[in-house]
């Protein structure tokens, strides 16, 4: 959020994101990490928001990384946004729960039992300011742990449950593929 903020000099996540995604020549998505508070992920079309995973945090090192891997994954699966970054903040979450990089980074195992617990840090006040600015998306996906979907305005609350599950099946076929290590 903070890396927005200096390079375009507006302090809104999703406004700054959007003036990255105008600037940038071939860019076709621009992410805002926010720590604790989740993600953005912003196309020329749509907004998709989703809060982080409540964990205990034992070390930061090495979740921006685990964080792109996960997007990266999602990206090459043609996952839905909203998706790709539940699953990244997933993995930046049981990142952060080992102690530094390398053979402590986030495990397939952690990052299924992480979503399965579906512990969302929704701090709803936070997300409806944001929501409530003038944005300019045709379409805002917000994953919510409420158990609603639908739609209002422009706004698409997505079940969290919903979306866990299917991450889930797709992570297990991927595993038993190969395509992901345990």
């Amino acid at each position: 959020m903070f890396q927005a903020e200096s390079l375009t000099g507006i302090r809104h996540p999703i406004l700054a994101g959007q003036e990255l995604l105008r600037k940038g020549q071939r860019t076709n998505w621009v992410i805002v990490k926010m720590g604790s508070r989740g993600s953005i992920l912003i196309t020329k079309s749509s907004i998709s928001c989703a809060p982080a995973f409540k964990v205990n945090v034992t070390d930061t090192v090495g979740c921006g990384d685990s964080f792109v891997a996960a997007v990266a994954f999602g990206f090459i699966h043609n996952m839905p946004t909203v998706s790709t970054l539940t699953i990244a903040n997933a993995v930046g979450a049981a990142t952060a729960m080992g102690c530094g990089a390398g053979r402590n980074v986030a495990t397939l195992g952690q990052v299924i039992e992480l979503m399965r617990a579906s512990n969302l840090n929704e701090d709803e006040e936070f997300w409806d300011e944001l929501l409530n600015e003038d944005v300019h998306a045709q379409e805002i996906t917000f994953l919510s742990k409420l158990g609603i979907n639908g739609s209002t305005n422009h706004l698409n609350r997505v079940d969290l449950q919903k979306v866990v599950s299917e991450l889930l099946l797709k992570l297990e076929y991927a595993w038993l593929e190969g395509k992901v290590s345990s």
